[in-house]
């Protein structure tokens, strides 16, 4: 095997509210393919440039940017140029986490929004948020990394959020495509094909496949793929093996397990588990 220049370090601090997903990474020749999360990612990037497509939008990420993606936003990553890489970290929050923040900084009611701006220049807050991805992934000290990590988000919040009355994104998705959704949701484990969807949803295969990804800027298949590695990874930080954790969610197998949690996270299921606390 060829030996590969990217450093990827993805782990989950249970201890934190809902449990966050903390990445230090130093990418070359890894590219993220089309993913998203039920999360925010929150990212501080270091060194290097980033190209990548957040939905419908394409950008470069550069030492001293933010970024900001909400849950569900469709995106992508690679570097500008492979000798140079891009290095960053970034955290994953949930929703609620974020909100509850929110609503001890600021004014109003309603849910967190950050704007239509996805890229934010700002060098201080960037190295805040590299400084507390150290913490959390140094301290054994539990009150250390909170707080480290509830100042840092606190900071772009503060600076960057406002609440307004405006829905998730997904609640302006087709009722089919909500059902689809469900669907997938609740029978992941499975070995599900695209007739079963399709006849669960009331809907042809064809108009399925096409308005999913239309919606989602996802196939059904990446969607349920992501919908089985969020579980997977929810097993594995418990301490449950790869193999059991791969028939659970909805794997072949154990290889398989391996290679899709590779592609999608940069690391193994094994790196993932051990470095969890």
């Amino acid at each position: 095997m060829a030996k590969t220049r990217d450093r990827l370090k993805l782990w989950r601090d249970s201890s934190l509210p809902g449990g966050m997903d903390v990445l230090h990474a130093s990418c070359f020749d890894y590219r993220y393919p089309a993913h998203s999360h039920d999360e925010f990612v929150i990212a501080a990037f270091v060194r290097g440039a980033q190209r990548h497509r957040i939905a419908r939008y394409q950008g470069i990420a550069e030492p001293g940017t933010l970024m900001i993606i909400p849950p569900g936003e469709v995106h992508t990553g690679e570097a500008v140029e492979c000798d140079l890489g891009w290095d960053y970290c970034a955290f994953y929050p949930t929703a609620q986490f974020m909100n509850a923040l929110a609503a001890e900084s600021l004014p109003g009611a309603g849910t967190l929004d950050f704007g239509r701006d996805l890229l934010r220049q700002n060098t201080g807050l960037a190295y805040g948020l590299l400084q507390a991805s150290l913490v959390a992934a140094q301290s054994q000290d539990p009150l250390e990394r909170h707080c480290a990590i509830y100042d840092a988000l606190g900071a772009i919040i503060a600076r960057y959020g406002q609440r307004t009355g405006r829905s998730l994104k997904a609640a302006s998705r087709p009722a089919d495509i909500k059902k689809a959704q469900a669907f997938l949701a609740d029978e992941f484990h499975g070995h599900l094909s695209i007739d079963e969807v399709a006849s669960a949803v009331g809907i042809s295969q064809y108009h399925l496949m096409r308005s999913f990804r239309a919606a989602t800027g996802l196939s059904v298949h990446q969607f349920l793929t992501q919908i089985r590695l969020n579980h997977a990874k929810t097993l594995l930080a418990k301490g449950v093996s790869a193999a059991q954790t791969a028939t659970s969610v909805g794997f072949y197998d154990q290889s398989h397990l391996i290679n899709q949690f590779r592609r999608y996270f940069g690391v193994t299921p094994k790196q993932y588990a051990t470095t969890s606390r």
